[in-house]
C-alpha cells in the first residue's frame, strides 16, 4: 500500500511541477537556514562547557566604584586567589591567568619572533582548563619556575619535525624558557586562547604581589558541590576588606569608613565559567567575547524562517487541495475508502517534506564554508548531522507533512461523490482569511529583517565614519619600535626626511587598543576621592602627531624641563575632577609623583563606540631616553605605498634580523566592531532568505488565485477590461496585505532595533526614511513577485477560457 502511495505521490510532482518546486524548494531553504543558524547558536552556547568541573567554576570580577565614575572589571588583585584558598574553606582550587604583556619576542638561536598570544599562568591552570597534551606531564608541567607550555602549531613554527620536549627558547625581558609541555591548539568555543604558556613564578614580584589595589590578573576559583555563589560573594566582600583596609589607610592616610563615605566601593562578584562568553563585556577582558542578544535573536530568526518555510509548505498544500476534489470523487466511485483517502494525502505530504529536508541538508553542506566565512567559525557539518539531528529532521518532516496533509486528508476525504464531481466544491471564505492572515505573517516578518538590516548597515557606518577627534586615516604604527634601542632618536629624525611624512612620535599605546591606568587624587581635596583615569605616555610630539586639539593651556615641550613631571588631560576628566581653571593643577597616582596639569585636550574616542569618553591623561617623556614600544606617524594618504616601502628601508637599515611590522590606527578601530560587522551580514543573509522564502510562497498563491479568477478574467475581458486594469486588479489584493504587514512589523522592527542600538554609547537614531525605505521595498518585491502571473493571465485570450459555456 504505501509503495502505491509513493508512485501516486511522484505523478503528482510531475503533473503539478511548477508548484511541487515551489514547495520544496522554499521548505528546503527554509530548513537549510534553519540547520546553519542552530549550528551558529549551538557553538555559542557550547563555549567552555567542556571545561573540567566547570559548574563549579568561577571568574572573580569586580564592580568597582569611584567617587565620579564607576566600571567593572573582569580583572582582579593578584593575592585574592591565594587569600580565598586560605580563608575560604568552601573555595578549593585557584588558578591565575595574566596577559598584560602585549607583544613579546621569543629568540631561537638567530631567529626572533614577535608574539602576543601568551599568557603567564598558574601551576593549577590545567585544573581549571582543558588541554591534550602531545607531549610533556600536565601535573607537573609549570611547576618549576622558566616553564613553558607550546601549542603544535608553534611546535611546528619553532621546531619543526622535532620534539620540542626539552628545547630552549629566549623570552625578551623574562629569560630562558624550557619548553616542558606541547598540547593542542585550544578548542575555537573557549573563552581563552593561547600559542604560549608559561610558569607565572618565573617573574617572582608579580607572582608574591601583595597589592589590593592593583587589578593584574583573572582569579578563577574552584568550588564545593553545592555552595551558594552568593554566600561566597559576601565573605569575599569581607575577607578583601580585612586585607585592603590597612593599605588604604597606609597610603591615603584615612580610614575605611571615610574611604567609604567619599563614594568608593569594591564588589567582587562570581561569573559561572560557562556564562563568561556570552554575558560578560567587562573592561580588561582576555579576548572580545560573544553577544547573548545576537545569539537569542539569530535563534528567534532561525524559528521565524523555518515558520514561514512552514507555512509556505501548508498555504500551498491546502490551497491546491481542493483542486484535487474531482479526483477523490472518482476514487471513492471506484470504490476508495476514507481511510485510504487519508493515507493517501498524508503520505504525499510526508514524502514531498522528506524530499524537502534531504535538499536541506545538501544545502547546508554547500553553504556552510561561505556561512563559517561571514560567521567567523570553523564548523563543520559533517560532526553536527548525528544520529540525533538525523532522526529530529525526519521527525520534523513527519510531523510537518501530517500537519499540511491533515486538511486535505480529511477535509477533502469526506465529500459526498455526487457532490464533488458536480462542482460543488469551494475553498470557502475561512480558508481565504487564513490564507491573506498567514501571507501578512510572512512579509511582516520579512520586513522586520529589512528595517533590521538597513539600521544596522547604517549603525556600521556611522561607527567607521563617526570623527573621534584625532586623524586616525592617517596614522601608521611601527611596531616594537623598542628594538631600535638608543638609535630610536636618529631612526625618527630619518622618517621626517620623507615629505609624505609629517610627523613622528614614540606612544607607550594608542587609540583602539587597551589602555591601562590608575586612580589620581587632586593633592589639595581629600585623599579619599581618587578617580580612575586611563593615560597614554608618548614623547613630546604625541598630541602634534595624532591632531589632538589642545583647547587649554598647552602641548608638551621638551625645551621646556619641568614637562617630564607635567600631564595633560582630556575635558572629561576636568569635569570629574569639577575644575573650573584646571591649568596649574596637581594630581597623584597612588605612591607616585605629583603631576601638573600643563594643557586640557578636546575630548576623542580612545575606546571604542560602545563607550562613552571618560577621563583620561596623557604623559610625556624624552624618545631616547625612554624607548617605547610603539612609533606612530602622520603620513601623507596619497602616493601611501611609496610612503610604507620607504619607512621599511629605513627601518631595514637599523634593525636587520627583523622584519618591520606597520599597522594601521583606522583598521584597528574598524575591528574593534568586527562582531557588528558580522552580525550585519548574517543579518542581511538571513532577511534576503526570509525574503525569498516569502516570495516563493506569494508566487505560489498568485499562480493559484490567477488560476481560480480565470473565468472572471475571461468575462471582464469580454466588457472591456484593459490588461493593466487586470494586472492592478489582481496585484492590489497582494499590495493591501503588505501594507497591513508594514502596518504591523514597524512597532517590533522599532522596538527591537532600539534595543540594539541602545548598546552604543554613540548611535545612529532610528528614523523614518528606513521604514519607508522598507515599505517601498516590499511593496516592489511583492509586485515583482505576483505580477508573471497577473499579466499571464490578464493578457490570455478570453475565447480560450469561455468557449466551453
Amino acid at each position: 500500500m504505501i509503495k502505491n502511495y509513493i508512485k501516486i505521490a511522484f505523478r503528482n510532482i510531475r503533473k503539478q511541477s511548477f508548484y511541487a518546486v515551489l514547495n520544496i524548494t522554499g521548505l528546503a531553504v527554509g530548513i537549510s537556514c534553519c540547520i546553519l543558524i542552530l549550528t551558529y547558536v549551538a557553538d555559542e552556547l557550547s563555549y567552555d562547557s567542556f571545561q573540567p568541573e566547570v559548574e563549579q567554576t568561577y571568574r572573580v570580577a569586580l564592580d568597582r566604584k569611584f567617587p565620579d565614575n564607576q566600571f567593572v572589571y573582569a580583572r582582579s588583585p593578584m593575592p585574592l586567589g591565594v587569600t580565598l584558598v586560605r580563608d575560604l574553606p568552601v573555595v578549593t582550587n585557584f588558578t591565575r591567568v595574566f596577559n598584560n604583556f602585549g607583544s613579546l619576542t621569543f629568540q631561537l638561536e638567530d631567529q626572533y619572533f614577535d608574539e602576543r598570544n601568551v599568557l603567564a599562568v598558574d601551576s593549577t591552570f590545567f585544573d581549571f582548563f582543558h588541554a591534550d597534551f602531545v607531549s610533556g606531564d600536565k601535573q607537573t608541567a609549570l611547576d618549576q619556575p622558566n616553564s613553558l607550555i607550546i601549542t603544535e602549531a608553534m611546535a611546528t613554527k619553532y621546531f619543526g619535525g622535532q620534539d620540542a620536549l626539552g628545547k630552549q627558547l629566549t623570552v625578551q625581558n623574562i629569560g630562558e624558557m624550557m619548553v616542558r609541555g606541547v598540547v593542542k591548539n585550544p578548542p575555537s568555543n573557549s573563552h581563552m586562547h593561547y600559542d604560549f604558556l608559561f610558569s607565572l613564578n618565573t617573574m617572582p614580584g608579580l607572582y608574591r604581589n601583595d597589592f589590593w589595589g592593583s587589578y593584574q590578573t583573572y582569579n578563577y576559583l574552584r568550588l564545593e558541590s553545592g555552595t551558594d555563589p552568593a554566600m561566597v560573594e559576601q565573605r569575599i566582600e569581607e575577607i578583601v576588606q580585612s586585607y585592603m583596609e590597612p593599605q588604604v589607610q597606609s597610603f591615603l592616610g584615612i580610614d575605611w569608613q571615610e574611604y567609604e563615605a567619599a563614594g568608593n566601593d569594591h564588589r567582587y562578584f562570581l561569573q559561572p565559567m560557562k556564562d563568561i562568553h556570552l554575558h560578560s563585556n567587562f573592561q580588561w577582558e582576555l579576548e572580545p567575547n560573544g553577544n547573548a542578544t545576537i545569539v537569542y535573536l539569530f535563534a528567534a530568526i532561525s524559528g521565524f524562517i523555518l515558520l514561514l518555510a512552514c507555512i509556505n509548505f501548508i498555504n500551498l498544500t491546502t490551497a491546491r487541495a481542493a483542486n484535487r476534489a474531482r479526483e477523490v470523487g472518482m476514487r471513492k466511485v471506484l470504490g476508495a475508502v476514507r481511510k485510504q483517502l487519508v493515507g493517501q494525502f498524508l503520505t504525499e505530504a510526508v514524502f514531498v517534506c522528506l524530499l524537502a529536508s534531504a535538499l536541506a541538508v545538501f544545502l547546508a553542506s554547500m553553504l556552510m564554508p561561505l556561512f563559517n566565512e561571514m560567521s567567523g567559525k570553523q564548523i563543520d557539518i559533517v560532526s553536527l548531522m548525528n544520529w540525533r539531528s538525523i532522526g529530529g529532521l525526519v521527525l520534523f518532516s513527519v510531523l510537518l507533512g501530517v500537519a499540511s496533509g491533515l486538511y486535505p486528508a480529511f477535509f477533502l476525504s469526506a465529500f459526498k461523490p455526487i457532490s464533488v464531481l458536480k462542482g460543488k466544491v469551494s475553498g470557502g471564505a475561512k480558508s481565504s482569511f487564513l490564507r491573506n492572515g498567514l501571507v501578512i505573517f510572512q512579509f511582516g516578518v520579512s520586513i522586520v529583517l529589512i528595517i533590521g538590516t538597513l539600521v544596522i548597515y547604517q549603525q556600521i557606518q556611522y561607527l567607521n565614519d563617526k570623527p573621534l577627534g584625532f586623524d586616525k586615516d592617517q596614522l601608521v604604527v611601527v611596531e616594537r619600535a623598542d628594538l631600535l634601542g638608543e638609535q630610536i632618536e636618529t631612526f625618527k629624525n630619518i622618517l621626517l626626511e620623507n615629505p609624505r611624512i609629517e610627523s613622528v612620535a614614540g606612544a607607550a599605546t594608542i587609540p583602539g587598543r587597551q589602555v591601562n591606568g590608575g586612580t589620581f587624587m587632586d593633592v589639595t581635596g581629600n585623599a579619599s576621592e581618587r578617580y580612575l583615569m586611563p593615560s597614554i605616555r608618548g614623547d613630546y610630539d604625541l598630541i602634534n602627531t595624532m591632531g589632538l586639539n589642545v583647547v587649554d593651556g598647552r602641548a608638551f615641550d621638551n625645551a621646556i624641563v619641568t614637562d617630564s613631571t607635567a600631564i595633560i588631560v582630556n575635558e572629561s576628566a576636568v569635569k570629574t575632577f569639577g575644575w573650573n581653571d584646571p591649568i596649574g593643577k596637581q594630581l597623584q597616582p597612588i605612591n607616585g609623583p605629583i603631576y601638573t596639569v600643563i594643557g586640557v585636550v578636546e575630548d576623542f574616542h580612545f575606546e571604542s563606540l560602545h563607550q562613552n569618553i571618560g577621563p583620561l591623561a596623557l604623559f610625556a617623556s624624552d624618545l631616547g631616553a625612554n624607548p617605547t614600544g610603539l612609533m606612530v606617524l602622520k603620513v601623507s594618504t596619497s602616493d601611501l605605498s611609496n610612503t610604507l616601502a620607504s619607512i621599511e628601508s629605513s627601518w631595514d637599515e637599523f634593525v636587520q634580523q627583523r622584519a618591520v611590522q606597520l599597522s594601521f590606527v583606522d583598521q584597528e578601530f574598524g575591528e574593534l566592531y568586527e562582531a557588528e560587522e558580522r552580525s550585519g551580514q548574517l543579518f542581511s543573509a538571513f532577511a534576503v532568505l526570509a525574503i525569498i522564502i516569502a516570495c516563493l510562497g506569494a508566487v505560489g498563491l498568485a499562480a493559484f488565485l490567477a488560476a481560480q479568477r480565470r473565468k472572471e478574467i475571461g468575462v471582464r475581458k469580454v466588457l472591456g477590461a484593459t490588461t493593466f486594469g487586470l494586472v492592478g486588479l489582481l496585484s492590489k489584493e497582494f499590495v493591501k496585505l503588505i501594507l497591513v504587514a508594514n502596518l504591523l512589523a514597524w512597532p517590533l522592527a522599532y522596538y527591537l532595533m532600539q534595543q540594539w542600538l541602545n548598546t552604543f554609547a554613540y548611535a545612529v537614531g532610528l528614523n523614518l526614511l528606513v521604514f519607508v525605505m522598507a515599505l517601498l521595498g516590499s511593496v516592489l518585491i511583492a509586485l515583482l513577485t505576483v505580477s508573471f502571473h497577473s499579466v499571464k493571465a490578464a493578457v490570455t485570450n478570453p475565447a480560450e477560457i469561455l468557449h466551453y459555456e
